[in-house]
């Protein structure tokens, strides 16, 4: 079965931080892709830390991965 997951790679904008976000994962690429497009227009994050806001500049991109389904239990 094939899954679609979105991930964000955030770069600190006024720093050296990177961040990789899973966003969410998908069985049905259209849902992904809806999903991918909402995101896409945030294309500056601001995340809440310890010492306070922290800006980072984001890309998104939809990945597909084959997914084990004799791995999943429900």
């Amino acid at each position: 079965m094939k899954v679609f997951f979105v991930v964000t790679v955030a770069r600190q904008i006024e720093g050296e931080i990177i961040s990789v976000i899973f966003e969410k994962c998908f069985s049905d690429q259209e849902k992904a892709e809806s999903y991918y497009k909402k995101l896409r227009q945030e294309p500056v994050k601001t995340i809440q830390t310890e010492t306070g806001p922290i800006q980072f500049a984001c890309e998104r991109r939809i990945h597909e991965i084959e997914l084990d389904e004799e791995t999943i239990s429900i």
